[in-house]
């Protein structure tokens, strides 16, 4: 017998891959953090675009951090729609402030296109399923 897994109306946010990607954010974030603090060349306006030089590198990684961490906590069972959804929020503002800072102001388009094509949709879905049911 051949199984099929579909994602009926609810059960977006019961994919374990929602979660794993929550914990990989908030290590990123981490090292993010540890290398602006410590280096100071984690953050530049020739990767990320000047738009993003007018907060400080902890900042975008204090942002990322407590999205996915909000959002992490949300999905445990039972789900926190709630969390969800601000965490979700605070991604999707992160992820077009950066793409918008990356491809209009000068950073590389290539970052630009990773927040605003891959993250940024991902977590408007996300959201979504979290206000839907």
């Amino acid at each position: 017998m051949i199984r099929t897994f579909t994602l009926t109306r609810g059960r977006y946010l019961s994919q374990p891959v929602l979660s794993h990607l929550q914990i990989a954010l908030i290590c990123i974030g981490s090292l993010f953090w540890i290398e602006a603090a410590t280096t100071g060349e984690a953050f530049s306006a020739e990767v990320y675009g000047d738009f993003a030089l007018r907060f400080p590198a902890e900042f975008w990684a204090a942002n990322m951090m407590a999205g996915s961490a909000l959002t992490w906590v949300g999905l445990r069972h039972p789900v926190k729609r709630w969390m969800v959804a601000v965490g979700s929020a605070l991604q999707i503002a992160q992820y077009l402030g950066l793409g918008y800072s990356a491809i209009v102001t000068g950073g590389e388009i290539v970052i630009g296109l990773h927040c605003t094509a891959l993250f940024a949709p991902l977590y408007v879905r996300i959201l979504w399923e979290a206000l839907s049911a």
